[in-house]
């Protein structure tokens, strides 16, 4: 349940802590006080998207903070599979921070949260219903998540393995599609993927080949200096007179320190750094004389190795930015042609794939179709009787399953059909529904809906649009009964709803230092009754009034 909800500069509300109980949960108070508003935080804490403009003037961050008490051990294991613990105490706090610069701040159990993660959470803990829920149930195609709903935990998993299976059938037939080319697009294709393969095999590339080339290319172009260079160097080192070449230079000079070194041990290492800058020296000259020697051995003319590189270079432009993604382009056109070479082998093992899983889907979705069928005379029964209940004594309300090509959701349409009065034809939702009779058959299915499950607050945002008198008093009734095991809040305009509350809450506007906030009131005994005497006679409350909301409150207490 949630037993405490603490909303901090959200339009009209400035700073408001609420204390909540378990039974119904009645709102109340004029047209524009903050009811929507309330809700609308409530709201922001499920998750939905939420509007900047909300946050009050003046803040630079809103937010919204409910504690929860949790009860249903089933509920306690969904929340723990998810990662979340609960106190002690049985209790968990959803937080959100909305900021101005658009950024969610939310946490679960006092940890850094998604705003998605907070979402699915919250809907394990609360399940509201609003206007835009009475316009989806004359939507036909919500009709099958309606019906699906009453399924449960087994409806759940059945449609979780036959969306697999759908989409894997789908995800074939896309590949089978995509293969069922005309013969002469598939011959064209044929020929291209033919002439390109072609093309880079006859070139027969390898991955260094440019670098050598250009490398090649660069040596002939400047031969002669290099030639000039190299024998100068060669010239210098060991190739000179015998007292000109750094050689005979290093030889000296290590033939005089080593006789040294005889003499003065402290020389020694002196002696060895010579000796090894002689023999490095001669790895050099060695070194120099082999690429000098090598300069002469590149046989291919410069004509021929431009003439290489413009094929490699042409290759790189029609077929990729390098010779390694040339190659690729090869290997998948090799892949492609032969797919296309062997399209008939291919067509017929996609079509057993095919033929395999849309069997497969088939028969999940026949075992989804056996749980709506086997759901639908009870659904019927229940809403009936609740339609009854309510004040609708000859609707008769039915579910029609027709078969339908496969779709994400089945192998049916589901349409919602009833008639309100005796002696009439079944007919779409749409065609005979009034507000009051869409509230009430809301109603009806939401409380079938809420029976055995989980989530233990229900909220009401003025499921009693278009009702009066005594549909409106069994409505209220009918709340109550809900209360009995759930939490329920509702926002209602009407007295004989509002009398059946457990708590009631009066949310009216005040005014402080100059400006307008909310104000939210849980009422006692006499409030009450004025409240109620206000609702049903408007600013005029007289003894008349007060006695009747007294004899509301009073019905309402005999009915618990």
């Amino acid at each position: 349940m949630l037993f405490n909800l603490h909303i901090k500069n959200i339009a009209l509300l400035d700073d408001v802590e609420i204390e909540f109980h378990n039974g119904l949960n009645v709102l109340t108070g004029e047209t524009g006080a903050g009811k929507s508003i309330l809700i609308g935080s409530i709201n922001l804490l499920l998750g939905d998207r939420a509007n900047r403009e909300l946050i009050r003037h003046g803040a630079d961050r809103a937010e919204v903070i409910g504690l929860f008490y949790i009860e249903n051990e089933d509920l306690k294991k969904q929340l723990a599979v998810l990662g979340y613990e609960i106190d002690d105490e049985g209790a968990i706090a959803l937080s959100r921070q909305l900021l101005r610069d658009g950024k969610n701040l939310c946490r679960i159990g006092g940890r850094p949260a998604t705003l998605s993660e907070l979402k699915e959470v919250s809907q394990l803990l609360v399940n509201i219903h609003g206007q835009h829920d009475n316009q989806a149930l004359l939507n036909p195609t919500s009709h099958i998540h309606f019906l699906d709903s009453f399924l449960k935990k087994d409806g759940a998993k059945t449609l979780l393995t036959y969306q697999a299976d759908y989409n894997a059938w789908r995800s074939l037939l896309q590949e089978a599609e995509a293969l069922q080319m005309d013969e002469a697009e598939r011959l064209r294709k044929i020929d291209i993927l033919t002439f390109e393969c072609d093309e880079i095999r006859a070139a027969n590339l390898s991955a260094d080949e440019e670098d050598d080339l250009k490398q090649k290319r660069d040596i002939i172009r400047h031969r002669v200096l290099l030639e000039q260079s190299i024998g100068q160097a060669l010239s210098a080192l060991c190739d000179g007179n015998d007292e000109a070449d750094a050689r005979q230079a290093l030889s000296v000079t290590a033939k005089a320190l080593d006789e040294a070194s005889g003499l003065d041990s402290q020389l020694e290492p002196f002696s060895n750094t010579i000796y090894a800058i002689l023999e490095e020296t001669e790895e050099l000259a060695r070194n120099l004389r082999h690429y000098f020697d090598s300069l002469s051995d590149i046989e291919l003319p410069l004509d021929e190795i431009e003439a290489r590189l413009d094929v490699i270079y042409h290759l790189k432009r029609k077929y990729g930015g390098s010779v390694e993604a040339v190659l690729a382009h090869l290997e998948a056109c090799e892949k492609e042609l032969f797919e296309l070479q062997n399209a008939e082998e291919k067509k017929e093992e996609m079509e057993q794939l095919l033929s395999e899983a849309e069997k497969k889907a088939n028969l999940s979705a026949q075992k989804l179709t056996v749980l709506r069928q086997k759901a639908i005379p009870l659904i019927q029964k229940a809403v009936d009787d609740s339609l009854h209940f309510l004040n609708m004594p000859d609707a008769e309300f039915i579910i029609e399953l027709t078969p339908a090509p496969l779709h994400r959701y089945g192998a049916e349409q589901i349409h919602f059909k009833m008639k309100t009065n005796a002696g009439e034809d079944y007919r779409p939702l749409t065609k005979i529904i009034s507000g009051g009779e869409l509230s009430r058959i809301m109603l009806a299915i939401k409380s079938i809906l809420t029976d055995g499950d989980s989530v233990e607050t229900l909220i009401f945002d003025e499921i009693d649009t278009g009702v009066s008198g005594s549909a409106a008093q069994k409505i209220g009734l009918k709340m109550k009964s809900l209360a009995k095991n759930k939490q329920v809040f509702c926002v209602t305009h009407l007295a004989q709803i509002a009398a059946m509350a457990n708590t009631h809450f009066y949310i009216s506007k005040i005014t402080e230092e100059g400006r307008t906030k909310t104000d939210i009131t849980p009422l006692a005994y006499n409030s009450r009754v004025r409240e109620l005497a206000r609702i049903i006679g408007g600013d005029s409350v007289s003894e008349t009034t007060l006695k009747q909301a007294e004899e509301l409150i009073a019905f309402g207490e005999n009915n618990d």
